[in-house]
């Protein structure tokens, strides 16, 4: 059963807040214009006049200067936290502390001590929530792997997890200590999708190197998951690329390179083309299927697969630290 199917088909739409309002907010408001879902109520932030400026954009009622005015003044049954990567995790304890479903933009924190640490204040409080790997939900990946079943097993799973380190240091938006961890901040996106479609790893060998980066930056591992399907996880920061996903089966091989678009290569050499669903276009890719996943957990307590809570995503840092133990520099 996915999500949207099990939210009552009449119910009226959850009064969701945001903790946060820079451009990942931005991309969640419009997201939320179009979800049945949500009405979006408001926004905080601890810089007040960028509150203001985003809830007039969208014409939200409330604009408050921290997650506990926003609760108090806008009465939201949800809240989405939406804060910068170094932020996340103590923005994320202090929200467990109002008694609302929590969304949280990823990553969890900049360190797997971050995200042990959530994860515990989560049970402790039983506070229900959702962490966001829009990913999981790319209707594309959805469809290949359909194309995948349809004909047997899934083989195996390589992923390219390529970062543009040159680019991210060179936008300025990042602070100096995202940056050193940004194997935790943004690798984790592709790291997840070898839990996403395979399940959690039995064995795992790897070898990492550093050019530049502390935590590594050259990675080549070696994986196999559960009913013996084979992974791959590759990645050279500082080398040209980007991200790509293969996915084989028995008589099929499913490519994503971009993400964002597939394509089905057969036994007898014909091809197709992998297209995303139309509730897709003009948003960010996932976050359609997304939202649908965090109302059904506000509404029921549920959280369906394969949306990830806490818990699941400290296996993904815990599993990107895996990848990254033994980092030596190149000579």
């Amino acid at each position: 059963m996915t999500a949207s199917a099990s939210t009552p088909r009449n119910a009226e739409p959850l009064r969701v807040g945001l903790v946060g309002a820079g451009l990942i907010a931005r991309q969640h408001l419009l997201a939320l214009a179009r979800s049945p879902h949500f009405t979006p109520v408001g926004v905080a932030s601890r810089t007040v006049v960028t509150a203001q400026a985003l809830a007039g954009e969208f014409g939200l009622p409330v604009a408050a200067g921290s997650p506990a005015e926003l609760v108090e003044k806008a009465r939201p049954q949800a809240l989405m936290v939406l804060v910068s990567p170094q932020a996340m995790a103590p923005v994320a304890l202090q929200c467990m502390d109002l008694g609302l479903p929590l969304f949280l933009e990823k990553p969890v924190g900049l360190c797997v001590a971050e995200a042990e640490d959530a994860a515990r204040a989560a049970r402790e409080t039983r506070t229900p929530n959702m962490v966001g790997f829009n990913r999981r939900y790319y209707s594309v990946f959805a469809k290949g792997l359909d194309k995948i079943h349809q004909r047997g097993r899934l083989l195996a799973v390589h992923i390219e997890g390529s970062e543009r380190m040159a680019v991210a240091r060179g936008t300025g938006r990042f602070a100096e200590d995202v940056l050193r961890a940004w194997l935790f901040a943004n690798a984790t996106h592709t790291i997840d999708l070898l839990r996403h479609f395979g399940g959690e790893p039995e064995v795992v060998h790897a070898l990492c190197a550093s050019l530049h980066e502390p935590l590594g930056d050259q990675f080549a591992a070696c994986l196999r998951f559960p009913g013996g399907v084979l992974g791959s996880y590759v990645a050279n920061w500082h080398s040209p690329g980007g991200w790509g996903v293969v996915l084989k089966g028995e008589g099929v091989s499913v490519e994503f390179r971009p993400l964002e678009t597939g394509r089905a290569t057969y036994a007898d050499g014909s091809v197709e083309v992998i297209e995303p669903d139309a509730c897709e276009a003009g948003l960010k890719a996932g976050f359609a299927g997304q939202l649908a996943a965090f109302a059904q957990l506000a509404r029921t307590g549920v959280l369906a697969a394969p949306a990830q809570n806490l818990e699941g995503a400290l296996l993904t840092m815990r599993l990107a630290e895996r990848l990254a133990q033994g980092a030596l520099p190149l000579g």
